[in-house]
């Protein structure tokens, strides 16, 4: 934080401000030195990193002196345009606006190590621009507490003041840390002129407190005869109960009319222990009496309190808020200087970072385009697969049906040793005994009331019906027995075959065994017989 080093007692003109010092007006009658910390000087405390230090190097030495020198320079309205759109509080852009045009007027080194020239031109020391280290630090170490010191001023939510150029900082506040606090960032020459009180401005606080507190008139005389012996008007050895103990510590010139206060910080929080129920409320308002001297006293010395309070806090006041101007003018001329730099070095390279990072942000974009295509790629090759696999399963069903029904239907009869059926054509063909058959006829005669009626004499014996591609042969006599209860065959009693078609003896020459015509004769003719006997 900043601190308060001198007085100017004869004038700012004639005082020798030193770097990073600036004048501090208090009031009409004191002006301050307020110097700043060289903490900004001190390069070598940072750490910093070697990679982003040696390509800071590369861009410094790709810029000649000349380009340099240029670079570095920023004009005011630069300035002020970076503060009008980060700076909401219009009681800070008026402060900063202020100091710049003093410091290009006054030529104050107070910024350094930037400086102001004498025509509103912002640039850096001479030291800065050929050292890359104490620019690269002033630049990206120093310039990145911007946003932070901006962003840590607390601000009004109705008119996004500052609560240090708001109407209400100007009233006095309840006694607290903040008199000790600039109490101790003082010098001891400031401090003596500090507790230096004048005795008009003094009398100005006393005529406040007796209207306010409603004195009667005999304890107003009483409290400005307490006065007068203060300031030395009245001799005090004449007034009757008048205690000098209660003005040890004090010290007045009657010439220069001014009163000096002991500058220990026991006996000036004394005096402000004293004011403090007027800053808390207590006494707000309240009728109040002197009756005698002595109680007189201590109502100056509470108006004393009073007073050396109300500067104090005018002095805190008036220092956080130019530090506070100081601090934004300082970040923001970096920040700009940093652009300014920055920009020469794009210009030089012949790109920018604004393509930079929209070359940044489509690379971005393509891979999670590239990304998207990736899966959707896979969902369809899993959906491919699975339908394909589905097709597999399809077909497999198809192609077994297939060659089931071609089993069944096309192929003959593989125990039988038939060949493949032409078209329409069927043959019944009469195996030994010994074969068995595995053609659709014969699971028929296989059935159980086929069995049933096979019973007597079936023996293993083919009943007569085996279909053959190559012609059909006798069936055998066993098995004949069940065509004649069917009603397929036409044999006479006597026990001999006789087909009506002449089966045994001809075959067709479309290889369709007529036999199989006798069968579908003999059913419909037994269905015929079944309605009949129903009947």
């Amino acid at each position: 934080m900043a601190r308060l080093v001198a007085v100017c007692r004869d004038g700012e003109e004639d005082y020798l401000f030193l770097a990073r010092q600036i004048p501090l007006y208090i009031d009409d009658t004191l002006t301050m030195v307020m110097e700043f910390p060289d903490s900004v000087l001190d390069f070598d405390s940072y750490q910093i990193s070697s990679s982003q230090m040696k390509q800071f190097i590369e861009h410094h030495s790709m810029l000649k002196q000349q380009d340099l020198n240029m670079a570095l320079m920023v004009m005011s309205r630069e300035v002020f345009n970076a503060l009008s759109q980060s700076v909401p509080c219009v009681g800070c852009r008026r402060s900063v606006e202020r100091l710049f045009s003093q410091l290009t007027d006054s030529g104050y080194f107070a910024l350094e190590p930037l400086t102001v020239g004498s025509s509103g031109v912002l640039s850096v020391t001479r030291a800065c621009i050929t050292d890359p280290r104490k620019l690269y630090t002033l630049f990206y170490v120093h310039g990145s507490k911007l946003n932070n010191v901006i962003d840590s001023i607390p601000k009004s939510k109705k008119n996004k003041r500052c609560q240090l150029h708001s109407l209400d900082t100007h009233k006095p506040k309840p006694l607290g840390g903040s008199w000790m606090d600039v109490w101790e960032l003082m010098s001891q020459d400031c401090r003596d002129e500090v507790v230096l009180i004048d005795s008009s401005s003094l009398l100005e606080t006393l005529e406040t407190y007796l209207r306010k507190h409603r004195f009667c008139t005999d304890c107003k005389n009483k409290v400005l005869r307490a006065y007068n012996i203060l300031v030395g008007d009245l001799d005090s050895s004449k007034e009757k109960g008048y205690c000098a103990a209660l003005y040890e510590g004090l010290r007045c010139c009657p010439h220069e009319r001014h009163i000096h206060v002991c500058c220990e910080t026991d006996f000036i929080a004394h005096l402000l222990g004293r004011a403090e129920p007027e800053f808390a409320g207590g006494y707000e308002r309240r009728e109040k009496h002197a009756k005698t001297i002595d109680i007189a006293q201590e109502e100056v010395l509470t108006c004393l309190g009073i007073h050396l309070y109300e500067r104090l806090h005018r002095i805190w006041q008036k220092l956080r808020a130019e530090e506070q101007t100081w601090q934004m003018l300082f970040y923001l001329g970096i920040d700009a200087l940093r652009k300014s730099f920055e920009m020469a070095v794009e210009k030089v390279q012949g790109i920018s970072r604004l393509e930079q990072l929209c070359e940044e942000l489509s690379e971005e974009e393509r891979a999670k385009e590239l990304k998207q295509e990736k899966k959707r790629q896979k969902r369809k090759n899993r959906r491919k697969n699975k339908c394909g696999f589905e097709q597999e399963v399809e077909e497999e069903k198809d192609k077994s049906l297939d060659e089931g029904s071609s089993e069944s239907v096309d192929s003959g009869c593989k125990s039988c040793g038939s060949g493949e059926e032409s078209a329409g054509s069927v043959e019944v063909i009469i195996t030994s005994q010994s074969s068995a058959c595995t053609c659709p006829t014969a699971s028929i005669l296989h059935s159980p009331k086929t069995k049933k009626a096979l019973l007597p004499h079936s023996n293993g014996s083919d009943c007569g019906y085996c279909s053959s591609m190559e012609g059909s042969e006798t069936g055998s006599r066993e098995g004949s027995d069940v065509a004649c209860t069917e009603g397929m065959c036409s044999h006479d009693e006597t026990g001999e075959f006789s087909c009506i078609h002449r089966c045994s003896e001809e075959k067709e020459e479309d290889a369709v065994d007529s036999c199989v015509e006798c069968w579908a004769n003999s059913e419909d003719s037994t269905k015929g017989k079944n309605k009949k006997k129903k009947k």
